[in-house]
């Protein structure tokens, strides 16, 4: 059973790697890559496609395009680029781009993806229009967005705290948690075909990289929800607690996917 120093321990590890932010997003890629890399392979990415990461976040997934598709043909965007220097390392071209106002950051593109992004994203429904009109005819638009269910979170205290997150990150943000649970009406909304949806990720054990992701997530949006009286101090540490305890079983926290192809030239 890991034990909250253990905990601990393996976030100063991530620390080391840079921000708190760029171990958070570490620990995200930790947890979601190998089946975000499925999604892409099911797709068949390959050698000449021309891909965009939005959101590239640390790079990861960037970084495996430019293996699969050539570095050349990978742009990798981003609000904060700043933590994506393995993928521009390979040759990726790395901008800060808003994909919400900026135009498109090249032509036509074969595959977008973006994950944990558009949740986050206040004309969400837009931008999804915006990043179809930005695929080549035959080119695919993949989105993992994540979503959290409080009601079935397997202690009252992660309900409670789940629930106060959701809360905070809408008053504060913008972002709306539940937004995953539509898809692919949006896609499909935004004009694309052969559209599909499907639940992924792994389920949360304490101690894991999802658990600190989110654990450090909690922790940020922390001072807000104690101001806000939904939750204490002492709330939040007993998640500390509960988040490095090994038999902590909690599904309540997955990413939605959703995929949607740009018709064929006729």
């Amino acid at each position: 059973m890991a034990s909250r120093d253990d905990s601990t321990r393996n976030w100063e590890q991530w620390a080391l790697a840079g921000s708190e932010e760029f171990g958070r997003l570490r620990m995200m890629e930790e947890a979601f890559d190998a089946f975000s890399i499925a999604h892409l392979e099911r797709l068949g990415v390959a050698e000449g496609w021309r891909c965009l990461e939005a959101g590239a976040g640390a790079g990861s997934i960037a970084a495996w395009l430019a293996e699969r598709a050539g570095p050349r043909n990978v742009v990798a965007t981003d609000l904060r680029p700043e933590h994506l220097a393995r993928p521009e390392r390979l040759g990726v071209r790395v901008l800060r781009h808003d994909i919400s106002q900026d135009p498109a950051p090249g032509d036509e593109f074969d595959l977008i993806h973006a994950r944990a992004v558009l949740e986050h994203v206040t004309s969400r429904d837009e931008v999804v229009g915006r990043l179809a009109g930005w695929l080549a005819p035959g080119g695919w638009l993949l989105v993992e967005a994540v979503t959290i269910v409080p009601a079935v979170a397997p202690l009252p205290l992660l309900q409670r705290v789940e629930e106060a997150l959701v809360e905070q990150l809408a008053r504060t943000v913008g972002t709306d948690l539940t937004w995953a649970r539509r898809m692919p009406a949006q896609l499909e909304q935004a004009g694309l075909t052969e559209t599909s949806a499907e639940v992924s990720g792994p389920v949360l054990r304490g101690g894991s990289a999802l658990a600190l992701a989110a654990l450090a997530t909690m922790l940020a949006a922390g001072p807000g929800m104690i101001a806000s009286g939904m939750v204490t101090a002492a709330d939040l540490d007993e998640l500390r607690a509960r988040y490095a305890d090994a038999s902590l079983v909690d599904c309540s926290i997955f990413l939605v996917v959703g995929r949607g192809r740009r018709p064929p030239a006729a």
